[in-house]
């Protein structure tokens, strides 16, 4: 008796299908099923197709040799009708050449005046809704007897090629700035959770830039992959604690670590040594110590009142009390400047120049790296190739140009952030209180930087998007 085969259900934008691993093999191959789309083996539960390790190797073009014949996802729509008509959809998928060299694009074939709604998928002739055969639900083309598509999911397919091979520019930006405003609800309610945890201490904000990172991967990964409508929020209907928290979070962890890591070491390393080494602003007021001088003074009845003045001065200097008064003095004028160890690690840098050097070196690769180490998290979603610079140096060569204006524009969304930081902290600084300090201007600042990390998120996503055949990413 034959093993039974293994029985696996995809979930695309045509419908609901049941098929073999390898068919499902050979439709990732094809293009037809995407990482994001979900797939169910038996009556387990759904995941997204990419996280499948049986399947990983499909997708990144592995093709496993087949013992029977390999059904197309084409074929397997049109010779099953009816299993797509159960669940009330019709294929959409289409080559967007075949949309282009339709000489009768836009206009029904026979009714010129009607909406279109079908387009043939081989002789290219476009419909209204009454004039394509039906069989069931599944529209045949009056011509030629073939499969019909939708011509607005058709139109929409052909409209995203040719942004593709528009070339990456000023008009991605405007696009990019317009995005989240697509989703209002999402972008006002993500904001609204993110300025919240930022004002909820340590656990909070590393809370908060876990959910950012997870918003940033997810807008990149969506972006990159053509889908443009979709919410930037990711999908918590099917909530996994490793996936949607732990994951983010790593991948977070794996992008400060590359690019902003060098700075930090060395900056962690100059503050050992200004704290050990270099004499701070208390420490530079020594205590003078009473000389044999002074305490001739202190006993001579005949002495000069300055002179005997600076000597008494000088020995209630040498009492605890006073030094502990100095201690909490200097505490005092710590706390209230708050740049101070930044300015002795200034000072002290200022003294060494290849250290200076050192310093505006690992700014720089930060400031450099960071956008593509957010890049790299978006489309690969490993900890391995975040981690991994070579990863993101390969990425920059093969994008060329297209990196470089994704730069300059993700540069200059970070520069207005900053403008903005400052106006709303000015303009709130009289609602600054007591021990919570400026919270009203924090929750502001917070909100707005959520809306421009999604900003910058599109931008690179799209950077992608437009560099998709050089990076072998499969768009819809």
């Amino acid at each position: 008796m034959s093993a039974q085969p293994e029985v696996w259900r995809v979930s695309t934008v045509e419908g609901i299908f049941e098929t073999d691993v390898e068919t499902l093999k050979q439709w990732i191959l094809e293009g037809c099923v995407l990482p994001t789309d979900k797939v169910s083996k038996g009556n387990l539960s759904w995941i997204e197709a990419g996280r499948v390790p049986k399947l990983k190797g499909a997708f990144s073009g592995e093709a496993a040799p087949a013992p029977e014949p390999v059904t197309s996802f084409e074929t397997f729509v049109e010779a099953n009708p009816a299993y797509t008509n159960s669940r009330d959809h019709s294929a959409t998928w289409v080559e967007p050449a075949r949309v282009s060299a339709s000489p009768n694009s836009g206009v029904c074939h026979n009714h010129p005046n009607a909406d279109p709604e079908f387009i043939c998928r081989m002789c290219g002739a476009v419909f209204c809704k009454a004039c394509p055969k039906f069989v069931g639900k599944v529209a045949l083309c009056s011509l030629c007897g073939d499969l019909c598509h939708e011509y607005r999911a058709v139109k929409e397919k052909a409209m995203r090629a040719g942004l593709q091979s528009s070339g990456f520019g000023i008009e991605d930006f405007v696009r990019a700035i317009g995005y989240p405003l697509q989703h209002k609800a999402a972008l006002f309610g993500g904001a609204l959770v993110y300025a919240f945890l930022m004002l909820a201490g340590f656990r909070g904000s590393v809370l908060a830039w876990v959910i950012m990172f997870g918003c940033i991967s997810h807008v990149i990964s969506q972006v990159a992959w053509g889908r443009l409508n979709r919410s930037f929020m990711p999908d918590f209907s099917a909530f996994s604690y490793w996936d949607d928290v732990v994951q983010p979070g790593i991948l977070g962890l794996g992008i400060t670590i590359v690019s902003w890591g060098p700075m930090i070491a060395l900056i962690l390393a100059l503050m050992f040594g200004v704290s050990s080494g270099v004499p701070s602003s208390s420490r530079d007021q020594a205590v003078e110590t009473v000389t044999q001088e002074d305490l001739a003074v202190l006993t001579d009845p005949e002495a000069d009142p300055a002179k005997l003045e600076a000597a008494n001065k000088k020995l209630q200097g040498t009492r605890p009390g006073a030094q502990i008064a100095r201690e909490a003095e200097a505490a005092k004028d710590k706390a209230r400047d708050p740049a101070g160890p930044l300015r002795d690690l200034f000072q002290y840098v200022g003294g060494g120049t290849s250290i200076g050097l050192l310093l505006l070196l690992f700014i720089g690769w930060g400031l450099f790296y960071y956008p593509m180490a957010l890049t790299v998290a978006g489309y690969s979603q490993t900890f391995g190739s975040v981690i991994n610079p070579l990863v993101g140096l390969d990425t920059i060569r093969r994008m060329g140009a297209t990196y470089f204006k994704a730069f300059g524009m993700v540069m200059l969304v970070y520069f207005v952030a900053v403008i903005v930081g400052a106006i709303i902290s000015f303009v709130t600084s009289p609602l600054a209180l007591p021990y919570t300090g400026n919270v009203v201007g924090n929750f502001i600042d917070a909100t707005f930087t959520f809306y421009f990390n999604l900003v910058v998120a599109c931008i690179l996503g799209l950077s992608l998007f437009k560099c998709a055949d050089r990076l072998g990413i499969s768009v819809d």
